[in-house]
């Protein structure tokens, strides 16, 4: 399955216009939250989003108010999965999004607890894509400028224990285009820009 995945647009809503041929031609497409800037132009960001591909889901960045994106996303026909899962062409997708406190006080920021909570509703399930604004903690993707590392722990620990096919992420915008493995599992950030990822 190709999925064309992207994050952290913060309304630069021309770089989705620059992929559609890309997008268009992929099985699926997911945003991984931060389309706005707190949560200013929603509207705008999800009709560019909705344009990428057939299939579009997505989840909440720390910029955005998950109860707003659900139902402005839901109405646009996007899937929204924060907190949820669903199974497209025998693969399962699920999604946790928002990231830890920050010092800018942002719209959508969760505790470790709320991501455990989130992540435990995940086990067991087959042929997992993980969409997670937030990377894992301790990667080359959640390193920051600062040499700080601020991805969540919880995350790194269901990767480990449930080994996902993949996580996809971002949050970290310096690490835009990276990827590693936590042991059998891909884990990218594809940025702004967006990929087309092979599973």
């Amino acid at each position: 399955m190709r999925v064309f995945a992207c994050s952290d647009i913060h309304l630069r809503l021309k770089l989705l216009e620059e992929t559609l041929k890309t997008s268009r031609d992929a099985d699926l497409a997911v945003c991984l939250g931060d389309l706005t800037v707190y949560g200013k132009g929603l509207d705008a960001a999800l009709e560019r989003l909705r344009a990428l591909n057939e299939h579009v889901f997505t989840i909440p960045g720390n910029n955005e108010n998950p109860e707003e994106l659900r139902e402005k996303a839901s109405a646009m026909g996007i899937v929204f999965l924060h907190g949820g899962k669903t199974v497209f062409k025998g693969f399962t997708l699920a999604g946790v999004g928002g990231s830890l406190p920050t010092p800018f006080n942002t719209p959508f920021e969760i505790s470790e607890q709320e991501f455990k909570r989130i992540l435990s509703g995940f086990k067991g399930l087959s042929s997992l894509i993980l969409l997670s604004h937030t990377p894992p903690f301790n990667t080359s993707l959640d390193l920051t400028s600062t040499r700080e590392h601020i991805g969540s722990a919880e995350v790194r620990r269901f990767i480990e224990e449930e080994s996902p096919l993949a996580c996809l992420c971002g949050h970290v915008h310096e690490r835009a285009g990276l990827s590693e493995k936590i042991g059998g599992t891909l884990v990218i950030n594809p940025g702004p820009r967006g990929m087309v990822i092979e599973l």
